[in-house]
């Protein structure tokens, strides 16, 4: 039985449609709970804080699936959270009629603390990939004390004068992502056409499969034939790219203000986060610590799932109920 088979027979899923942050929005989310166990064993278990991760631009909650599976004990048998971002997945779907021309992530911030509050929940973990890190970090600094900790899986944000976020016609990330394929004859001819590409041929095979299984979406053309495409479409991905606003800057200014654990976790061959931006990243941390997981890009969370939540859960044993100084925390293993 492979790690994933373990978690799904061991954790119940459900499905939950709640209201977004700004009228007329919806957000998809999936909940992971422990299957009820009234074992000895399951009544000794240690009790965790609720586990919540957001995904990087592109890509949808269920992709977290192989990281989840192989979290180690205790924290595998923590509440498990994962948004759809409001423009990608199912959210996409549940949203087509509404969605806009232009993204500014500060949408995903409030979105992350709309179902923090849907949920009641206290004292969260925050896994955040990509864009999803810094909704997390933005989300913590629009209302500090959310999150216990956040782990900021190759972070998207720079400071004032690395980046410059052009518009969208002037954007090469968005036009590149414009040019992308988008449609399919079906799922077959999807994974070939996928695989063919270095980019998803790098993603470890779980992660893919999940990714096509729950990522595309089946239409019907004018002459009744049937053909399959994403259910984030494509122009989303590109003006999250080209997002509005000082947001991918303002997440890396606000790491300085946070009152709890930052921990960077980034990839060896990273094109978002060279090995000088991860240790400016770092030093704006007050309680900061980083690792660069080997042979890995920005997917490193994709890519490598068993080597990532090795390192997350290490992090995770390793924190205090209290914070210790600046420098007994701040640490680098680059």
């Amino acid at each position: 039985m492979t790690p994933l088979d373990s978690f799904r027979s061991r954790h119940h899923m459900t499905s939950y449609t709640i209201p977004a942050s700004t009228e007329h929005f919806s957000i998809a989310c999936n909940a992971y709970k422990l299957v009820p166990d009234s074992s000895k064993d399951a009544r000794s278990r240690i009790k965790t804080l609720p586990i919540l991760f957001a995904h990087a631009n592109g890509f949808h909650k269920e992709v977290w699936e192989p990281v989840m599976a192989r979290l180690g004990s205790p924290w595998c048998n923590s509440d498990m959270y994962a948004l759809d971002l409001r423009n990608m997945g199912e959210s996409a779907v549940l949203n087509k009629d509404v969605l806009e021309d232009q993204c500014n992530w500060y949408w995903y911030a409030r979105d992350v603390l709309k179902m923090i509050d849907t949920f009641g929940l206290k004292n969260v973990i925050g896994v955040g990939h990509s864009v999803g890190a810094s909704a997390f970090i933005l989300a913590e600094s629009l209302r500090p004390g959310t999150f216990s900790s956040i782990i900021a899986i190759e972070p998207t944000m720079f400071p004032d004068g690395w980046y410059v976020n052009l518009p969208l016609a002037e954007n090469p990330m968005g036009q590149a992502t414009l040019r992308r394929r988008d449609v399919w004859k079906d799922r077959l001819h999807a994974r070939e056409d996928l695989l063919s590409k270095k980019f998803f041929r790098a993603i470890h095979p779980e992660a893919f499969e999940i990714y096509l299984e729950h990522g595309m979406l089946e239409g019907v053309k004018e002459d009744g034939s049937t053909f399959l495409t994403l259910k984030g479409p494509k122009f989303q991905e590109a003006i999250t790219f080209a997002n509005e606003g000082n947001a991918v800057h303002d997440a890396f200014n606000r790491l300085a203000d946070l009152h709890i654990p930052v921990y960077l976790i980034l990839g060896e061959t990273s094109d978002i986060n060279p090995p000088a931006l991860g240790s400016a990243k770092l030093k704006n941390c007050k309680y900061g610590s980083l690792d660069v997981v080997k042979g890995s890009g920005h997917l490193v969370c994709l890519e490598k799932p068993e080597e990532v939540t090795i390192l997350m859960s290490a992090f995770l044993d390793g924190l205090s109920d209290t914070h210790r100084t600046d420098a007994e925390f701040t640490k680098s293993r680059l």
